[in-house]
């Protein structure tokens, strides 16, 4: 945009990042951001030209950020398929537990909310299918060499939409012992279909 702004742009799309997280789209005002981030709504309007377009700055950041928090999972080597894939559904419940108001996953309340949208769907979808890779990359360290890439992908493809539901249910009030079940018994399962493979 070329413009300089006097404001630290990271902290101010953080500061958004958590009221449409909490408020979501729609309910959010421009005013409401701007009081949180201590940036005048103004300045909002000159940055970014509309709500929109700072939630789509926004949802971009967290959405980037979620992907990393993935990948950071795999930092760490693991023994075998159970193990690795029980240490990313342990992080994703661990993730989930961090907010006591069970908020769920911003950008899966917003595909929920603005799901059609365009730019929406590409950000989620890319951000998707940079968490399988993550995944798909771990599972290769550990899997047997037998295991093609295809059935890499595949198998995170599955990890990573079990995740999902693991933080919807978590929204819906599930016991964190539960997800916790949940996540160990789909970490067995991977095991079993991998060493089958």
């Amino acid at each position: 945009m070329g413009r300089s702004r006097s404001f630290d742009e990271a902290m101010l799309l953080d500061a958004a990042i958590e009221v449409f997280w909490v408020r979501g789209y729609r309910a959010t005002s421009l005013a409401e951001v701007s009081a949180a981030s201590g940036v005048a709504n103004g300045s909002l309007y000159q940055a970014f030209g509309s709500k929109r377009e700072l939630f789509l700055a926004a949802y971009r950041r967290y959405c980037a950020q979620r992907a990393a928090v993935v990948e950071s999972v795999f930092t760490v080597p693991y023994d075998g398929v159970q193990t690795t894939v029980g240490a990313y559904f342990d992080a994703i419940v661990d993730d989930c537990l961090s907010h006591p108001d069970r908020r769920g996953c911003l950008m899966l309340n917003t595909v929920s909310e603005l799901g059609t949208d365009p730019d929406v769907a590409r950000i989620s979808s890319r951000t998707v299918d940079a968490m399988g890779a993550s995944v798909a990359r771990a599972l290769g360290e550990v899997a047997p060499p037998s295991v093609d890439d295809a059935e890499l992908a595949l198998s995170a493809a599955q990890i990573v939409a079990l995740s999902q539901a693991l933080i919807q249910l978590s929204r819906m009030g599930r016991d964190a012992e539960e997800l916790r079940r949940m996540g160990s018994r789909a970490a067995a399962s991977a095991e079993r279909v991998l060493q089958a493979a």
